[in-house]
């Protein structure tokens, strides 16, 4: 989703050419077929702050994009069998919802449509990189598409291809890797009573657990479990699934009634230990992947592709040479404070909430009450929240 946004976002420049690179092979994008789920553009679903849903209708495809995406307009944060309760509500904050949660597959229906839209942009998919050479003024990916071997050469290269990225391995930038022992499973799921829009955050004695509004009343679940937990309830019937996301959560969203297929990821913080070098940038999940406990991964991402683009852009005005290292390190040293805070809020509130000493339970709970009562408190986290301030 970084890579083919960033593309999006380049494309707007005029005489700016860009080739997408792509490992998986795209489908024939066919309006009324059923969502394809792939890598990238899988089974999940993404909460896209403010900022992230303005920079897609800045872009023409948030009508789209709408399509399969719900509005937030409260947020719940609790923990389950004990006393403390956050609640942010939109209109105490004068808006009119604190972002939209979005099918990935859908989404990546919606980019992809648009990318090959762009005259200025040449998508290559079902290719594998075997290499990169970085020269004084150009940087050169070697490429392999079935029996064929061929090269492209550019000014800058942006690896943004996932936590465990190939171009970061061969660019030679190492990352430090925590594995949080955890897997994330997600599904769709119904309840007898409708969303209202609401966002759960829940705090069970297994792990964080998200519970999201998606359109047509269903509900996205993010349930993070114990590393190696999660196969029984994949392979459960339905009816026992829902009794144990019952029992895990509660009966504050209401009664669950149905739910999807299974899926499970597993959960680690990845961060490089550099995001540029000469004619590269890496981007993402390349860069940093985060636990999904607090939704800011992708948006954060989002924010990265934000700066490099008006970076990039202003120096292509300029007829200057995009691939500058100087240029590279300023966007570089623009982002890692915004970067080290969400990762660090992240990491610290996974890791404060997935521990159950009873001194640090009561602590958490009353920590929540009082965050209730400061409407102040609950003005920052919101505009923290909606990517509106950092």
């Amino acid at each position: 989703m970084v890579g083919v946004t960033l593309a999006l976002l380049l494309a707007r420049e005029p005489g700016l050419a860009i080739t997408l690179v792509e490992s998986i092979s795209f489908p024939p994008l066919e309006p009324d077929a059923p969502l394809p789920y792939r890598p990238s553009f899988d089974a999940r679903n993404t909460a896209l702050s403010r900022r992230t849903v303005s920079t897609y209708r800045e872009l023409g495809l948030w009508d789209d994009m709408q399509l399969h995406a719900t509005s937030i307009h409260e947020i719940h944060v609790s923990e389950r069998g004990h006393f403390g309760m956050s609640r942010l509500v939109a209109d105490e904050e004068n808006v009119e919802s604190f972002g939209q949660v979005i099918e990935n597959a859908w989404m990546g229906l919606v980019l992809l449509r648009a990318l090959r839209q762009c005259s200025n942009v040449t998508v290559r998919d079902g290719v594998t990189l075997t290499g990169i050479r970085v020269q004084e003024s150009h940087v050169s990916a070697e490429l392999k598409k079935g029996d064929e071997s061929f090269t492209l050469s550019a000014p800058l290269l942006v690896a943004a291809d996932g936590a465990n990225s190939p171009c970061r391995e061969l660019l030679g930038v190492n990352a430090t890797t925590t594995a949080y022992d955890q897997v994330a499973l997600v599904t769709t799921v119904a309840t007898h009573l409708p969303h209202d829009h609401i966002a759960y955050e829940r705090f069970t004695e297994s792990g964080p657990m998200a519970v999201l509004p998606l359109p047509e009343n269903r509900r996205a679940v993010v349930w993070t479990l114990p590393a190696g937990t999660e196969q029984p309830l994949i392979d459960c019937s339905d009816d026992e699934f829902l009794a144990q996301l019952q029992a895990a959560f509660g009966k504050r969203a209401g009664r669950f009634v149905k739910t999807a297929k299974r899926f499970a990821y597993p959960l680690a913080l990845t961060v490089a230990q550099t995001q540029t070098q000469p004619r590269a940038v890496i981007l993402g999940n390349a860069a940093h992947t985060l636990h999904p406990v607090a939704g800011q991964g992708f948006n954060l991402c989002l924010r990265d592709c934000l700066a490099l683009t008006e970076r990039l852009a202003q120096r292509h005005r300029e007829g200057g040479d995009i691939g500058e290292f100087s240029l590279l390190r300023d966007y570089e040293n623009a982002r890692i404070d915004d970067q080290h805070n969400v990762t660090s809020f992240s990491d610290r509130l996974v890791r404060g909430f997935s521990n159950n000493t009873p001194g640090l339970t009561l602590l958490r709970n009353v920590g929540m009450v009082t965050f209730d009562l400061l409407p102040a408190a609950k003005q920052a986290l919101a505009r923290y929240a909606m990517g509106l301030s950092h």
